[in-house]
């Protein structure tokens, strides 16, 4: 990775300049605000103005509509001048902004762990957690979090958030939902094994359970294949039938596991030819739509959906059964752990990673630190994350107790506005913290628990951490052959599962083909950088 300089880098070097010229001067003093080691914009009254840089929705209300940062702003004494840019916006505008080194003196969620190593503009907050105390203790005791914000050279460039106490159980958003409601009426138990899972898409298919007299049931719907690899809430979740993961979250749905320490790519091993197999199966005999791996999202989801009179959907991926299944049918549909495949000794799911993304950095030259580090420190408080998250106190948020909220049907009554920052903002919630009045996180904490026998554990060896990150350069590698390989891969799979075809001897030029574009050279890629961030 590329070494950013000490903190304060980009500071003039204290030279004395001899001689100037009065334009020069003048030029100078023009641009002061935009240079490093400038004594920073005052307001009316004399105070520091800090600018803090936010990415916010199209939903989101105006900063001007919220009362809970002026809170940031008594903490530290100053006047926070917001500068907000529409997610949609922001990777062009970015690229802009580090380019010209001129970033907000606080940023909240708009960088990753790529642009601090590859722009020496980011203060290092090793040393400044004593000025942090609420950020100090945070991350003593949220060794995640810690990690994913702390690089290879021990420099910790942001103060990450961390909403993860939200739920009861974690699972990547990766959810397998069945109508439970369908079972009930067929007499039929949720199946927990390849065989029993198919006989219940064929009870499905033949026994009229909507009981709209129509056969208009699809037993189980599935999404299209991916192009780049394998998405959210893709066929290839039944990987985790066979005891293989299946995860998009940090390789980017390519087929990287990890097993003991070890990295694998399934997309070559005996399981992902079983789940190949299987896909065709159901699909030849009616269980799973023909036209499912060319099949839009628009046309899954409303499938998933119904038409409002009877569901047709038995079973289907998604994020949980409210978000799938909508407010019509929703109560119908439960999730089902992952049903064991021939041969293997158990299923596993997608690991359920802490819900930790990017949080708050600081500009090294920034004049006024000294408030940065009190504005973060005030967000960090349970009343603040709350109300940036979900809306001001009293008006949206009802709190009931220490650690203990209800949110309002009012902030949450349109879909088209955001009365808070949400997810945009700083934020962590400790451990205890009770939230309750979230359709979806109340939902989620019922249907996702049902994995938690199934998911390794986040101090276990068998899978790979979101805040593993390859070099710039390794990633380009990685990157280049993962386009080859899946422009090759997936019009093979797809006809695989929809034609059949698949035998010993096109099995074994599959999987020499995709050796030869570099899936055993990624493997090796991501075991190196496995190893120097989780072991």
């Amino acid at each position: 990775m590329i070494r950013r300089n000490a903190a304060g880098a980009g500071r003039r070097s204290g030279k004395r300049i001899t001689a100037i010229t009065a334009g020069t001067l003048a030029m100078a003093m023009a641009l002061a605000g935009c240079g490093a080691g400038n004594s920073g914009e005052k307001d009316v009254n004399g105070k520091p103005v800090v600018k803090v840089q936010v990415i916010i929705g199209s939903a989101t209300k105006q900063m001007k509509t919220m009362n809970w940062w002026k809170k940031l702003e008594a903490a530290c004494d100053c006047t926070i001048k917001w500068q907000t840019t529409l997610d949609s916006q922001w990777s062009q505008q970015k690229s802009a902004i580090l380019a010209s080194g001129d970033i907000a003196d606080l940023s909240i969620g708009a960088y990753s762990a790529d642009d601090f190593a590859k722009n020496q503009i980011f203060e290092d907050l090793s040393d400044d957690l004593d000025k942090m105390p609420n950020a100090k203790k945070y991350l003593e005791t949220d060794d995640f979090a810690r990690k994913y914000a702390t690089n290879l050279e021990g420099k910790l460039l942001q103060i990450p958030s961390d909403v993860s106490a939200r739920n009861t159980n974690l699972v990547g958003g990766q959810t397998m939902m069945i109508n439970k409601t369908w079972l009930d009426k067929l007499g039929l138990n949720v199946p927990t094994t390849w065989d029993e899972f198919t006989n219940v898409l064929k009870a499905f298919k033949t026994q009229d359970p909507n009981g709209n007299g129509k056969a208009d049931e699809i037993p189980f719907d599935i999404r299209a294949l991916g192009t780049g690899g394998f998405g959210w809430w893709g066929p290839y979740l039944l990987m985790n039938s066979t005891g293989v993961e299946y995860s998009v979250t940090t390789s980017g749905g390519t087929g990287i596991y990890v097993k003991d320490g070890k990295v694998g790519n399934y997309i070559v091993s005996d399981q992902f030819r079983q789940v190949t197999e299987y896909l065709h199966q159901l699909m030849a005999d009616g269980l799973v739509p023909s036209d499912a791996i060319t099949k839009t999202d628009d046309k899954y989801y409303a499938e998933l959906k119904g038409d409002g009179k009877a569901p047709t959907v038995g079973v289907a991926f998604g994020w949980n059964t409210l978000d799938s299944f909508g407010t019509d049918f929703n109560d119908q549909y439960v999730t089902m752990a992952a049903p064991v495949a021939p041969g293997a000794d158990k299923a596993t799911w997608t690991t359920g990673q802490p819900d930790v993304y990017a949080g708050a950095a600081v500009k090294a030259d920034s004049p006024y630190k000294e408030q940065v580090y009190k504005i973060i420190d005030k967000w960090l408080e349970p009343d603040m994350v709350v109300q940036s998250y979900y809306g001001d106190l009293d008006t949206y948020v009802t709190k009931n107790g220490d650690l203990d909220y209800t949110i309002k049907p009012e902030g949450q009554a349109d879909p088209t506005v955001q009365v808070s920052l949400y997810n945009h903002g700083l934020a962590y919630l400790p451990e205890g913290i009770k939230i309750e009045g979230v359709d979806d996180v109340d939902r989620s904490n019922r249907d996702w628990m049902v994995y938690k026998d199934q998911q390794a554990a986040l101090d276990s060896d068998d899978y790979l951490p979101n805040y593993v990150l390859p070099s710039d350069e390794d990633m380009t590698t990685i990157s280049n052959n993962n386009t080859q390989i899946f422009d090759y891969a997936t019009p093979i799979i797809a006809s695989w599962i929809s034609k059949g075809g698949l035998d010993d001897a096109s099995w074994k030029s599959y999987v020499e083909g995709v050796k030869n574009l570099g899936v055993d050279q990624n493997v090796e890629l991501w075991q190196k950088w496995y190893d120097k961030y989780a072991k």
